[in-house]
């Protein structure tokens, strides 16, 4: 069966071999074993505003555009080179329907992403982004109604089958578009670039900057691996850092726009403007060890009244980082939340980790 994405009618058969995605998961634990192993046989990252988590919006219609991920005003020092490879795994159970229109998310979907940001002078950085994208049944829906359960959270859209991908979306009783099949492959790349307003100093931990993305249309629009567009992003960023009990607590927060092109998904429903922001904050408990939480959402993507795809979004995530020994070396856990269960956009369930170089001179 083939399933329109184009409002000219033009038509895009989802299918792709389960073997494909298979090799893809096994792709993606090497490599952050790689990652861990380099981490752990060097184990203490400097001080500092914290970075806040690298999340974006992941409901699988809105994460093929070029939301960028949080990030802290802190800008890489000149001739530096920062990275952090990260590894999500967000589940879906979203269920919306009217009189015209009916849209189900079921599954879950992995990102494995690689970021780079280097200081070219000590007024500009460069950064790229580059995410691996797949989606599948998953293996989680079961412990996630545990957790529910457990925190008084709600399971009424989980009544389907356990672990099946399925991603439709109807309007006017015609299928616009549906993923039933495993998909993995790359996404839309970023290219970053970012300019400090004001650095932080000694005396004053206070720091802006301006930050900039542009996402090149690399994935494919018909596994929504991509949107078939290029966006441009353009946002303000503001850290600080106080002493809470002796302690370093450090917040982070950005509002920007998000300017969408002409994408192949669901075209004739995309809006050209996204506002988004955010805010997170750290408290360093140990030298090692931290606790942080964050906030941030984001404006419609379409003009849809299903809240499922044409509403706002807002996602809380909470989470530790930990420093290890090696300078400049840190590791992040979170766990995401729709924090407005059935009227937003957000995915149900998300978890991220990652491994992150700080730039050193």
């Amino acid at each position: 069966m083939k399933y329109p994405i184009r409002a000219s009618g033009a038509e895009s058969r989802v299918h792709l071999n389960s073997r494909r995605y298979r090799c893809g998961i096994e792709l993606k634990e090497a490599l952050l074993a790689t990652c861990f192993l380099a981490g752990s046989l060097t184990a203490a990252a400097d001080p500092g505003v914290t970075q806040g988590v690298p999340l974006r919006n992941q409901n699988p219609f809105l994460q093929i555009f070029g939301l960028p991920p949080f990030q802290s005003a802190a800008l890489t020092a000149g001739s530096a080179l920062d990275y952090r490879v990260s590894f999500d795994i967000v589940n879906h159970a979203e269920l919306g329907a009217n009189m015209l229109e009916d849209i189900s998310i079921d599954g879950e979907s992995h990102f494995l992403t690689l970021s780079l940001r280097r200081g070219m002078t000590d007024r500009f950085e460069l950064g790229l982004d580059i995410p691996f994208v797949g989606h599948a049944g998953g293996f989680l829906d079961n412990a996630i109604e545990s957790w529910h359960d457990l925190l008084g959270l709600s399971n009424s859209k989980r009544r389907g089958p356990d672990n099946q991908l399925g991603i439709r979306y109807s309007n006017a009783g015609l299928a616009r578009y549906e993923l039933n099949s495993a998909v993995f492959g790359i996404g839309d790349i970023q290219l970053t670039a970012a300019m400090p307003l004001r650095r932080a100093d000694y005396s004053d931990p206070f720091s802006a900057a301006i930050r900039s993305s542009i996402k090149i249309p690399t994935g494919a629009a018909d596994e929504l691996r991509g949107s078939g567009a290029a966006d441009l992003s353009l946002g303000l960023y503001a850290s600080d850092r106080y002493t809470v009990w002796q302690r370093d607590f450090a917040v982070s927060a950005f509002a920007g726009m998000l300017f969408l092109g002409d994408g192949d998904v669901l075209p004739d429903l995309q809006r050209s403007t996204v506002p988004y922001g955010g805010v997170a904050a750290s408290w360093w408990i140990s030298e090692r060890f931290g606790v942080s939480a964050q906030l941030q959402a984001e404006g419609p993507y379409f003009d849809s009244d299903v809240d499922e795809l044409g509403g706002y979004s807002a996602q809380l995530a909470a989470g530790f980082d930990l420093r290890l020994r090696k300078p400049g070396m840190s590791l992040h856990f979170s766990i995401t939340e729709d924090i407005a269960a059935g009227t937003t956009t957000t995915p149900d369930f998300g978890v991220h980790l990652s491994i992150r170089r700080a730039g050193r001179n």
